[in-house]
């Protein structure tokens, strides 16, 4: 699922703007000072920067322009506005208004019709059995990476970022915990959906999972329209 980071003041009519992107890509807010906005960036990695002017800090934009000036950008605010940042380049300016801005946006970053079958999704369990299974299940549904382990999961990384990531809970080596880990460790990773898969449903693993920050979990063996919903509700976060 692409992703967009609006940057600027937040109000009424930006969170309106961020809701409505939200049933096509993956949406993220930014404050609009300079050093938070950047480690957002860094994080996130969006395809598509849309800017505020009105309210957001010059430091900002100067960051944008010096740091992330490959990631395309539009501006929220009136062609003057625009002019005054030359250093920005954008690919569109247009009026803050939601319908135009989500127009401008869709028509600059155009999204699949078959937003499903756009995300990639990595399965990480030690079990052949339930990667096969899973391949079965959610194979013409999503762009499956199958991983034995933590350790295999991490070094698929270099070959293709995931969207969303369900990982086993129990498993020998690198256990769930462990790998979650591994995973918020690495840079422009940390922000990835992960959904636990368990078996077991004690007091003990059910905190240790609500503590974890997850997109959640699911319990084994979950049928192929509760992992569909799961997966797609966290991508959307």
């Amino acid at each position: 699922m692409k992703k967009i980071l609006l940057i600027g003041k937040t109000d009424s009519t930006y969170t309106e703007l961020g809701d409505k992107l939200s049933a096509h890509y993956s949406v993220r807010y930014g404050s609009s000072g300079g050093f938070a906005a950047e480690a957002l960036l860094n994080s996130f990695a969006p395809s598509l920067i849309v800017i505020r002017l009105p309210g957001t800090d010059r430091d900002i934009i100067q960051r944008i322009s010096e740091k992330f000036s490959a990631v395309p950008v539009i501006v929220l605010g009136t062609p003057e506005e625009a002019a005054a940042y030359p250093e920005l380049h954008p690919a569109a300016v247009c009026a803050d208004i939601v319908q135009t801005a989500y127009d401008t946006v869709c028509s600059t970053l155009p999204y699949p019709d078959d937003s499903t079958g756009t995300l990639t999704v990595m399965v990480i369990d030690d079990d052949a059995g339930i990667l096969r299974m899973m391949k079965t299940m959610l194979g013409d549904k999503f762009d499956l990476v199958l991983a034995p382990s933590g350790s295999k999961a991490v070094k698929l990384f270099e070959k293709k970022r995931p969207d969303v990531i369900l990982l086993d809970y129990e498993m020998p080596e690198m256990n769930g915990l462990q790998t979650l880990a591994a995973i918020r460790g690495v840079k422009g990773y940390s922000d990835i959906p992960v959904i636990f898969l368990t078996g077991a449903n004690t007091p003990d693993i059910l905190e240790n999972i609500r503590a974890a920050n997850t997109a959640g979990y699911l319990m084994k063996p979950a049928d192929a329209p509760d992992i569909t919903a799961a997966v797609l509700k966290a991508a959307k976060k």
